[in-house]
């Protein structure tokens, strides 16, 4: 219903995720007028990019847009200089708990979501080499292209999956930290 421009569908997903939304983002900055922003921030990129998007589960994508956002404004040098200050004499947790695994889980579905959005040739590559375990000269024996060719896909592949995964990875690796910053 959101992509075909339904209002009350959008006032639905916000009445039901903001609260939410704004929760993790303000646990992670403990600012909240950037956290609205963030949060603001997201409805509207939601609204505007509503006909283009596919959302298979709207909990773990809007948690994954927080800490996209989260990341953003943390790595954007916006953050108070106390924060860096308290993160110095703080800890990381050793073993991995029951969040950690859900984590995991969206950071497998976020590049998932790459892999099935990259061109047909190059994820074809990608996967021939990931999961197929071929060598760049096997793939282009298999593929009848040269060498060179496979190694430009994978890249291409690489590099989008990275630019998806780097906010989602830098909010994971700052979460446990930021939980004990109150």
């Amino acid at each position: 219903m959101l992509k075909r421009g339904d209002v009350a569908a959008f006032d639905m997903l916000y009445s039901r995720h903001w609260s939410r939304m704004y929760q993790a983002a303000f646990h992670l900055l403990r600012d909240q007028d950037v956290c609205m922003d963030i949060v603001q921030d997201i409805f509207a990129w939601l609204w505007e990019k509503r006909e283009q998007l596919d959302i298979q589960a709207v909990p773990a994508y809007l948690r994954s847009a927080v800490r996209f956002k989260v990341a953003n404004y943390i790595r954007s040098g916006k953050v108070r200089a106390d924060f860096y200050t308290a993160l110095a004499g703080l800890s990381f947790p050793q073993t991995p708990g029951p969040q950690d695994y859900l984590e995991l889980n969206d950071l497998k579905a976020i590049i998932q979501q790459v892999i099935n959005h990259l061109p047909e040739k190059c994820r074809e590559i990608f996967l021939l080499s990931r999961d197929g375990q071929l060598t760049n000269q096997q793939i282009a024996d298999l593929l009848n292209i040269s060498i060179k060719t496979v190694e430009a896909q994978k890249t291409i592949a690489l590099k989008r999956i990275r630019a998806a995964v780097d906010p989602y990875l830098l909010a994971m690796l700052l979460l446990p930290v930021l939980t004990q910053y109150k």
